[in-house]
């Protein structure tokens, strides 16, 4: 695929499906989507709704795969600082922040191993959307039995020649991966943006062995005073973005589906002030973390804020 650049917008609605889905609702049956925010920058307008009876946020019409296949290959998406763009549309620049994530990842396997028992027995693990590859390079070589899966080819294509990891590409759905076949499923800032909700979480439960663990991180909007203080230019509300899950929400969109909650921790990661400014679109706060040099300094952060929750296929 060929990366995208500052001048590739979207060329609406070619990459969003035809019909508004507006009476889909992954959280419950009976929906009654209400405009929540109606987004209008990033070169076009587009809303999320939220559904009065279950909470659900989600945009309406949602991206469709053919928006993915571009957006996570596209300049767009690794370097706002790259591409010229005035929005952060997924990263100012994404592969500057390596040495954060591999902290990240290594901080999250460390915890993740105690709680699973992973530093006890070695595991097959599959982690959907591995981005760089830095979490599986910290199971590999813990001893485990790893493989990613990705739409990026300019992810799988890092993370192979970098960390020696196997990556295959394509929708995980749609990789023909066996029943059962893994002993836990990893997605991590991936939740948010997957727009066939149901079948792709069908599809990590019939691949989970029973008894085995799914793994996700999602940010949480319930009294997320980041949100109100923001409003449209909270950095969740951006094309890519298809739900938005908020308190018991998406417990109980996995609980109906056979997965039972074993525990939910706070989702610490490792950043830095060019990262956060950023985000926030504070830039003035850029520009004075960088007179002071102190842009690129990294600290452990609860940010967005979002949890991790481990869920167990129960059935």
């Amino acid at each position: 695929m060929n990366s995208g650049t500052s001048a590739e917008i979207p060329k609406l609605p070619d990459y969003y499906y035809s019909h508004k889905n507006a009476s889909e609702c992954v959280g419950c049956g009976n929906p009654d989507f209400k405009k929540h925010r109606e987004i209008k920058h990033f070169g076009f307008e587009f809303v999320f709704h939220r559904c009065d009876n279950c909470g659900v946020i989600k945009q309406i019409p949602m991206p469709n795969e053919a928006f993915f296949d571009w957006f996570f290959n596209s300049d767009l998406f690794f370097s706002a600082k790259s591409s010229d763009s005035n929005e952060i549309w997924g990263f100012y620049d994404y592969f500057k922040d390596e040495s954060s994530r591999l902290k990240t990842s290594r901080y999250r396997h460390k915890k993740l191993s105690k709680v699973l028992g992973w530093d006890k027995r070695n595991i097959s693990l599959m982690k959907i959307g591995p981005s760089t590859g830095t979490f599986l390079h910290a199971a590999q070589q813990a001893g485990h039995e790893v493989r990613g899966c990705d739409v990026s080819d300019r992810f799988a294509g890092y993370a192979m020649d970098n960390y020696h990891v196997k990556i295959d590409i394509g929708r995980y759905e749609n990789l023909g991966y066996q029943n059962e076949q893994f002993d836990a499923i990893m997605l991590l800032n991936v939740i948010e943006n997957v727009p066939n909700l149901s079948a792709f979480i069908a599809s990590i439960r019939r691949t989970l062995k029973i008894g085995g663990h799914f793994v996700l991180n999602h940010v949480e909007m319930k009294g997320n005073l980041i949100e109100k203080l923001q409003g449209d230019k909270y950095f969740i509300y951006r094309p890519p973005i298809c739900y938005v899950f908020k308190g018991d929400n998406l417990n109980h969109v996995l609980s109906s589906r056979g997965f039972k909650l074993v525990t939910k921790k706070r989702d610490i990661r490792f950043m830095h002030l060019e990262k956060i400014t950023t985000l926030l679109r504070w830039r003035w706060a850029l520009k004075l973390a960088q007179a002071l040099g102190i842009a690129r300094m990294e600290f452990p952060i609860w940010a967005y804020p979002s949890w991790i929750s481990v869920y167990e296929r129960t059935e």
